[in-house]
């Protein structure tokens, strides 16, 4: 259950009114290649009662491991 912190309506959170959501941050090229930081992510839901935005908690990246798959001809050769 979340609770909205502007009305105090306690509601559950449902899959089909689920959204991520960001924080605001810097645009631009010039910006982009400042910053190292990626912004925070989270998973967001609207109150059905005043429409106020609920974040739930913050959101991780996936990670995806690289693999290095060898050249078979290239191992073959040496």
């Amino acid at each position: 259950m979340l609770k909205c912190k502007i009305c105090g309506l306690e509601f559950q959170a449902k899959s089909e009114s689920h959204y991520i959501s960001r924080d605001g941050g810097r645009l631009g090229l010039f910006c982009s290649l400042q910053s190292n930081q990626e912004e925070r992510i989270y998973d967001t839901f609207d109150c059905p009662a005043c429409g106020c935005q609920c974040v739930a908690q913050e959101r991780k990246r996936n990670f995806s491991p690289i693999s290095i798959i060898e050249d078979e001809e290239a191992t073959e050769e040496e």
